[in-house]
């Protein structure tokens, strides 16, 4: 709100105190562009269709452009967030484009008013354009909300194009898995179409989303906890072929895309290979959190990708939640296959990342990392950054990453800024593994057996260490 006030005000000053606009923004005569000969009317704002919004080569800007209006003084424009009603930009504008930040996956509104130019007699438009405009790619469908997302997808099943497919999901509604959902070859991507307001995706007792052609979800809520199955899982029956010039593997090229996302009451497996021989291209945990009420998981994993005899040849969690309040401990947090390395499925390298994630309560008792295949190859890159480890591992977390292989890795792995602690203390003997810098304090977490771990004054908030939506600002 003190934002959008701020704006409003700002526009209210400088058009009090009528700017004359210097300069246009191609660098000609401002005279010359407005064209002078046009004189006494009532200026209009520009049609929509005349608008254009492009974006930048790197998404991170956009241009709006309209034709340039004779006889114009300038033109007036606000950019506000639909879902908040708060303007995020506002300007005058004295030639026939402006440059501004551009958001993914949001729904704008653009005002544009032409103004008056009292030299010429020429008066401001009565009102402005307004107009909507979306960074959301566009979606393929809509599902109704309240849809059983099971029967939804039998009725309508995902195209296996080898592209992502958007599925928008109402935001604030709820849809269920009540057994089975099964996408396929088909590479599809689940999202709410607010980022500002989740769908909701409740499991039932056999819910589960299985795949073998890659799955993206955004801004969703996910409830598991009536579910004894993995989260997510390759498909039990693949729909696509193993590739015989690489092992067999199933070669899923797509990733594994989980980004901003909350899953409550996982009790199993967060993503299975279904005791196929899958290699994956890329997991991706992005901005996302995972409470577990493990059951049962003593010698599993939160990554099983171990009985098929497959891996993920590149593991990324950042800026994400994983904690644990279940009976059970898991073993690992990743495991692959004792075969499965890089160049068995036709890659050059490996690579595992953690950085700026809050680890809580996992694998207590476990090891945290099973990898053989990947781990004794100095080709395998590991990024370990800005974590939190919080009784986790058994209290041995960078040597069960790299598996007691430190002195291989001295040039693919990057260890630094990094929590250790294990029942009320640091842990020790680490050096040899993380030879950067390891914060040796305890994290002042506001209330973590109830999963608050915004961080109080301790060293770690200090250096922005752990999940960063932990940390007040």
């Amino acid at each position: 709100m003190n934002k959008t006030i701020h704006l409003m005000a700002t526009m209210c000053i400088v058009a009090i105190c009528a700017i004359a606009f210097a300069s246009c923004q191609s660098g000609e005569d401002c005279d010359e562009m407005f064209n002078p000969g046009v004189t006494g009317q009532v200026m209009q704002s520009p049609a929509p269709a005349d608008i254009t919004i492009t974006p930048s080569e790197d998404g991170s800007k956009q241009t709006i452009s309209w034709p340039l209006i004779k006889g114009a003084g300038g033109f007036e424009l606000a950019i506000t967030d639909k879902a908040t009603g708060e303007i995020i930009d506002a300007a005058l504008v004295d030639g026939s484009s402006y440059v501004t930040a551009r958001e993914e996956d949001m729904n704008y509104q653009l005002s544009i008013r032409t103004l008056g130019n009292e030299k010429y007699g020429n008066t401001d438009a009565p009102e402005p354009t307004v107009m909507d405009f979306t960074t959301f790619t566009p979606a393929y469908a809509a599902i109704p909300a309240g849809a059983d997302l099971c029967q939804y997808f039998t009725e309508n099943p995902a195209p296996a194009t080898g592209e992502a497919v958007y599925y928008d999901l109402e935001g604030g509604a709820t849809y269920t898995v009540p057994t089975l959902l099964d996408f396929g070859a088909a590479y599809v991507v689940l999202r709410s179409n607010s980022k500002s307001n989740y769908a909701n995706i409740v499991y039932g007792e056999e819910g589960a989303i299985e795949f073998c052609g890659g799955i993206g979800t955004k801004y969703l809520n996910f409830d598991c906890s009536a579910s004894t199955k993995p989260v997510f899982a390759f498909s039990a029956t693949p729909a696509i072929e193993p590739d015989a010039d690489h092992n067999n593997h199933y070669q899923i090229t797509n990733p594994f895309n989980i980004q901003k996302c909350n899953f409550e009451g996982v009790r199993n497996i967060f993503l299975f290979d279904n005791k196929k021989k899958y290699c994956l291209k890329m997991a991706l945990v992005n901005e996302t959190k995972v409470h577990m009420t493990s059951e049962d998981m003593a010698n599993n994993s939160v990554f099983q990708i171990y009985d098929g005899g497959g891996f993920i040849n590149d593991l990324n969690v950042t800026n994400s939640t994983f904690w644990n309040t279940g009976a059970s401990d898991q073993k690992y947090f990743v495991r692959y296959n004792n075969s499965g390395r890089a160049d068995r499925a036709g890659y050059t390298s490996s690579k595992i990342t953690y950085t700026n994630n809050t680890f809580y309560n996992v694998c207590y008792t476990g090891q945290w990392g099973n990898y053989d295949g990947i781990v004794s190859k100095a080709e395998t890159e590991f990024i370990v950054m800005n974590n939190i480890f919080y009784d986790c591992g058994s209290g041995q977390i960078p040597r069960r990453i790299l598996k007691n292989n430190a002195s291989k890795f001295t040039t693919t792995c990057v260890f630094n800024n990094n929590t250790y602690w294990y029942n009320g203390a640091p842990e020790e003997n680490n050096s040899q593994y993380d030879s950067g810098y390891q914060l040796q304090g305890e994290p002042a977490f506001e209330d973590a057996a109830n999963g608050n771990f915004k961080l109080g004054e301790c060293e770690q908030k200090l250096l922005f260490c752990g999940d960063p939506r932990w940390i007040e600002e």
